[in-house]
């Protein structure tokens, strides 16, 4: 596993939040329109590539926050699977890019790759938190504080009945031993002013070695301080090669 220091995790994925308060392009992407301009701040390529980026590298430093504070696989672990400690440090990461990179408060249009029905869709911060890091993690670090509605749990009120793993925890099957590396290959764009759209592919690898790779459409805005944010995140799996979802069947 690639070796990430906590704070430099937290770095990472609050990226997006690096240019808050300044006039041209962060680090991260956030950028804001030059004071009196009354025309739409326009979105580029590398806003979203930035932001894009700053996903995976928070998907590998949530993973490594979770493992490195003694987290453990939720199949075939030993002794206690989450830690509080692991789960504060992965929760810290997944927060901070949530708030650096994301929409949130405003509604984000995120449906992940996996989900129950019927919270198939997560509009709010803990929906996407409860997704990343899982419903043991949410329920153990997860403070109203962090909240403008005050609302830490996913679905509101959660005390338990309803559970989830963490995706980025990679624990969540048999051998699963976090992740290394997440590496964003776009297929295209569209720009304009003050919206902005990317396709394409994200390939997450394993620290056991499997690559796992998922189709990803990402739709990105103007946040109310100005900087360029994700405004919506839909996953969904890929079609393989010799895969097909429809004509099956048909002659060549």
């Amino acid at each position: 596993m690639k070796f990430y220091s906590i704070a430099v995790a937290i770095t990472i994925s609050s990226a997006a939040a690096t240019s808050r308060g300044k006039g041209g392009k962060g680090k991260g992407g956030k950028r804001k329109s030059k004071k009196g301009s009354k025309s739409p701040q326009a979105i580029e390529e590398a806003d979203m590539d930035v932001l894009v980026n700053a996903f995976c590298s928070t998907v590998v430093a949530i993973s490594y926050a979770f493992w490195e504070n003694g987290g453990q696989n939720a199949i075939d672990g030993t002794g206690e699977i989450y830690p509080q400690a692991a789960c504060d440090a992965a929760y810290d990461v997944a927060l901070g890019a949530l708030n650096g990179a994301y929409n949130y408060p405003d509604p984000v249009l995120f449906k992940p790759t996996l989900t129950t029905a019927p919270f198939t869709f997560r509009p709010t911060k803990a929906g996407a938190l409860s997704y990343f890091i899982g419903t043991d993690c949410l329920l153990k670090s997860g403070s109203s504080e962090d909240f403008s509605d005050n609302e830490s749990q996913y679905p509101p009120g959660n005390t338990g009945a309803f559970r989830e793993y963490g995706f980025g925890l990679g624990n969540y099957r048999t051998g699963y031993l976090g992740f290394d590396d997440c590496e964003w290959n776009p297929d295209g764009y569209v720009t304009g002013e003050g919206i902005g759209l990317a396709q394409g592919q994200v390939a997450f690898t394993r620290t056991e070695g499997e690559i796992a790779t998922v189709d990803k459409t990402w739709g990105f805005g103007i946040s109310r301080d100005g900087g360029v944010v994700i405004t919506a995140h839909h996953s969904s799996a890929v079609i393989e090669p010799d895969g097909s979802t429809q004509y099956e069947g048909l002659p060549e």
